[in-house]
């Protein structure tokens, strides 16, 4: 399952974008942005990190694919990302803001307008939400909740065109949930995971290794719907059975010669009736990363044989965050205490009164990470970035451009834990978290 952009299927096509005439209106900084107007239509191609993103603009709104509305920050985002000069901590700091997930796993949402449609068809749409609200939180215990005055929520409106959704939480905003198919569960719950944060299954950045994708099938003006985002990251194998996926034939423009097949060139079909396996486990792991009361360890990603270590098993203040062989003492087992949105503070077996601790809390890339008594300080607060198949990464509160790391990447026993300037690529920055 794929999550993130950390978000489909051929259902409804946006009617009246294309057309033949072609201008290009923009060129920037080595060719990576251009844009060309189709008519009413302009087509942005972003280069980012060698991929080729596609944005469809109409009436001033954005299309990253035919059924996902980004806002004009998010888009703005996307251009940030294509500057070759860009700084680490800028380039971090965008893909981290680019996508929120929804505070405490709470969704608030409004019924559509009564007055928009007849009254057989307001109670039939009205099921179809509840349902598919029932079904997702059975499933994940993701929480929806009738709006009142929530200023954030998403807004179930009946479109006569088309299936779409704003992707993931922004502040100040109201995801307008676009439905044609308003009777149908599977296609709302798919238009929910969107607003939820989750991308299309086939857009995921590791795709190439279990399907080929050939946009040249691709019916013209239709190649958005193929976006490869490297900053971006799956969760678990690639899920032929996701409620995310396209069919191999979806946007074709010969039904012999499908956009999409599988490696061995056969071809899959797309479902529209419940969430995956892995939909499930995803959508838990990007608003559930840690269980409450859970013992987990920390391993880095590159050396799964070593842990996130208190130096010889003290709880004395000030003792020495490291990297150790895996063991079995309370030394290398932590519990996540939630206390912010996204933010955790990650407690020592060895005295629960006791966190891991940005030493003195300063902002200085480099500094060490210690265990120290619990004061409910910025520098004890931890934001869980949640990087797929690749881990998490831990942000500091009061010093968010940083990351937890192990030292130079090291291997070596009694390597120090600090905390060192973001850097998206860098492996050492990257953990996992094994329930014991």
């Amino acid at each position: 399952m794929k999550f993130f952009l950390k978000p489909i299927l051929g259902l409804c096509l946006i009617t009246g974008l294309f057309f033949s005439c072609k201008k290009n209106v923009q060129n920037t900084e080595e060719q990576n942005i251009s844009s060309s107007r189709h008519g009413d239509t302009i087509i942005h191609r972003l280069n980012i990190n060698g991929s080729i993103n596609i944005v469809k603009e109409f009436n001033n709104e954005f299309f990253y694919a035919h059924d996902i509305l980004l806002s004009k920050e998010q888009f703005n985002s996307l251009k940030k990302m294509t500057l070759s000069n860009l700084s680490t901590v800028e380039r971090s700091t965008i893909v981290q803001d680019f996508l929120s997930t929804w505070p405490n796993a709470k969704v608030y949402y409004s019924y559509p307008d009564a007055t928009t449609m007849t009254a057989a068809q307001y109670t039939s749409f009205v099921a179809t939400i509840d349902a598919a609200l029932t079904k997702i939180t059975d499933s994940t215990n993701i929480q929806f909740v009738q709006r009142t005055t929530q200023t954030e929520y998403m807004k179930f409106v009946k479109s006569s065109s088309t299936n779409s959704s704003p992707l993931g939480w922004q502040k100040n905003r109201v995801n307008t949930v676009n439905l044609y198919n308003y009777t149908h569960v599977g296609i709302t719950m798919h238009e929910v995971l969107h607003s939820l944060g989750v991308m299309h299954e086939q857009c995921r950045p590791d795709r190439d290794q279990y399907i080929i994708v050939d946009t040249s099938r691709v019916t013209d003006g239709a190649e958005h719907n193929f976006n490869k985002y490297t900053n971006y990251a799956g969760h678990g194998p690639f899920d032929f059975n996701s409620i995310m996926i396209y069919s191999s034939g979806d946007f074709a423009k010969n039904a012999a010669l499908p956009p999409m097949t599988k490696l061995d060139g056969t071809t899959f079909t797309k479902q529209r009736n419940g969430l995956s396996p892995g939909d499930v486990n995803g959508l838990k792991s990007l608003y559930f990363p840690t269980v409450a009361n859970g013992t987990y360890r920390i391993n880095p990603v590159y050396l799964s044989s070593k842990s996130i270590d208190i130096t010889g098993s003290s709880t004395a203040d000030g003792t020495n965050v490291i990297l150790y062989t895996n063991g079995t003492g309370n030394n290398q087992k932590f519990s996540f205490r939630k206390v912010d949105n996204g933010y955790y503070q990650i407690k020592s077996l060895l005295d629960t009164n006791k966190v891991l601790t940005v030493r003195s809390a300063s902002t200085v890339s480099g500094t060490q990470v210690e265990l120290r008594t619990n004061a409910g300080s910025t520098s004890q607060k931890f934001k869980l970035y949640n990087r797929g198949n690749d881990g998490f990464s831990f942000a500091p509160m009061h010093a968010t451009s940083l990351r937890l790391e192990v030292l130079g990447a090291g291997t070596a026993n009694l390597t120090s834990i600090v905390v060192s300037t973001s850097n998206t690529s860098s492996q050492a920055q990257r953990f996992n978290l094994t329930k014991l």
